[in-house]
């Protein structure tokens, strides 16, 4: 959970440049709910960690303000000039760095942000990128299809079932595009995602 700092930092940003505000909320919601239905079997992060994935997550699209091309590069720009207030610089960068990974190219040593970040969190961000791009496909219809959602994990074969409850009868989209936009997850977690349906 954000401080009242930070949330009121983060508020005014999404004030100023998010054009659907609902959209922001869902992915923030579902990439909260993979973080915290992952705890303990794929990663041990702290409050610190989830407060960064809230960040991002609330502030991925707000560089639609700007434009649709490219719009997560975009937010990643906005987000290091807005300067959240609560943050320190390094994570800003991470806060901007999870904004332009969760659609488009992974995170490389050759983007310029990613590359001046520290070991330690460019493996955190690698991993919070990785949960806040699967949320937004999850919402990628915009419609807040999802309902509910759970994960079973099987530490022996490596599977990661994502079971999800939908509150309309045709979700192909979201299933279509989180299985296009789960490898990121699957590398940096070490596992196969799959998807089942209740």
């Amino acid at each position: 959970m954000l401080n009242a700092v930070k949330q009121k930092s983060v508020n005014y940003i999404l004030g100023k440049y998010e054009t659907e505000p609902e959209h922001a909320m869902r992915v923030r919601k579902l990439a909260l709910k993979l973080f915290d239905i992952t705890k303990g079997n794929l990663h041990n992060f702290s409050n610190e960690e989830r407060s960064l994935l809230e960040a991002g997550a609330l502030l991925h699209d707000i560089g639609y303000y700007i434009s649709a091309n490219e719009h997560n590069k975009h937010s990643a720009r906005l987000i290091r000039e807005e300067r959240p207030s609560g943050f320190t610089d390094e994570e800003i960068l991470i806060v901007s760095c999870i904004a332009r990974y969760h659609r488009g190219k992974k995170p490389k040593d050759k983007h310029e942000n990613y590359a001046a970040l520290s070991e330690t969190a460019k493996k955190l961000t690698r991993k919070l990128s990785a949960l806040c791009r699967l949320a937004d496909a999850l919402d990628c219809s915009h419609q807040s299809v999802v309902e509910e959602m759970d994960c079973i994990y099987n530490s022996f074969s490596k599977d990661f079932f994502i079971v999800l409850k939908f509150n309309m009868p045709d979700c192909s989209v979201e299933i279509s595009k989180a299985r296009d936009k789960k490898d990121m997850f699957e590398e940096e977690f070490n596992v196969e995602v799959k998807f089942r349906i209740e």
